[in-house]
């Protein structure tokens, strides 16, 4: 690697670099490497940063962290644990607004994280209490359950997507939210770290296994995709596309200290 470029890591977390405990152990050996490197690690996931903060002070990181889904991107500043938030799409409070002034005038038929206690949203989604109260901690999305005929859905998303406001489906839920992804998220990122060091020519690697990565996998120099142990794998367009050894955190660890080894 020339003395005027960085690796900049950008990563999806579920399935890619976590495992399906939730543990990233498999990919210590990656994360030291990359911290007596100094190189820049940057998460990206459809968590909320409150769910996201925990993960990055255990990892010892100072870098920003994408979270919802590319929705907001925030500034880790001096002090721990305290961050400077940029919201990228449409601020939940307006999100909000619109939907349910919908709900109100029109009589649709929903309900979301909003409408629900932490109690409630931890017997909808087996989370404990602390974790709903993470999960409900959200500044750029709302997810929703729909409880009206699909051709009120359509109605209501056509009304949303004149305000800017997409409505996509997500595993469990519908998912209120602007035009925000993970591959608006990962250039912002990108910029931060442009700004700070502006003679740095940063190669930007991304990490994902998802569908959802697929915009964050092509907007990036190198896209690694971490394998599932079965069902079909993402086939991203990137100038370099690099396939993981294994699945998860182990699959990831394989294709950083891969990729280490070829830039560093």
């Amino acid at each position: 690697m020339g003395q005027s470029q960085k690796l900049l890591f950008v990563t999806d977390l579920d399935a890619t670099f976590l495992d399906h405990s939730y543990s990233w152990a498999q990919a210590a050996p990656a994360i030291l490497r990359l911290r007596n490197l100094g190189l820049p690690l940057v998460l990206n996931s459809s968590k909320t940063l409150a769910e996201m903060e925990d993960l990055a002070k255990s990892l010892d990181l100072d870098s920003p962290i994408v979270a919802e889904n590319g929705g907001l991107l925030a500034i880790r500043k001096e002090r721990p644990g305290d961050y400077a938030v940029q919201i990228n799409g449409i601020a939940r409070s307006e999100i909000l607004q619109a939907a349910h002034e919908l709900r109100c005038r029109l009589g649709y038929k929903f309900a979301g994280f909003d409408d629900w206690s932490d109690q409630e949203l931890s017997e909808r989604t087996g989370l404990s209490i602390p974790q709903a109260q993470r999960s409900r901690s959200r500044l750029a999305t709302e997810p929703i359950t729909w409880n009206d005929t699909e051709v009120h859905r359509l109605a209501f998303a056509e009304a949303l997507s004149a305000r800017g406001i997409r409505m996509l489906r997500g595993g469990r839920f519908w998912h209120l939210m602007g035009s925000a992804d993970k591959a608006d998220g990962t250039a912002a990122a990108l910029k931060f770290y442009q700004d700070r060091e502006p003679d740095v020519e940063w190669v930007l690697v991304a990490l994902g296994d998802s569908a959802n990565d697929t915009a964050m996998l092509e907007a990036a120099d190198i896209a690694v995709v971490i394998p599932h142990a079965d069902g079909p794998h993402i086939t991203p367009y990137a100038p370099r596309v690099v396939h993981a050894p294994f699945p998860t955190s182990k699959g990831w660890n394989a294709a950083v200290l891969s990729i280490l080894d070829e830039y560093c």
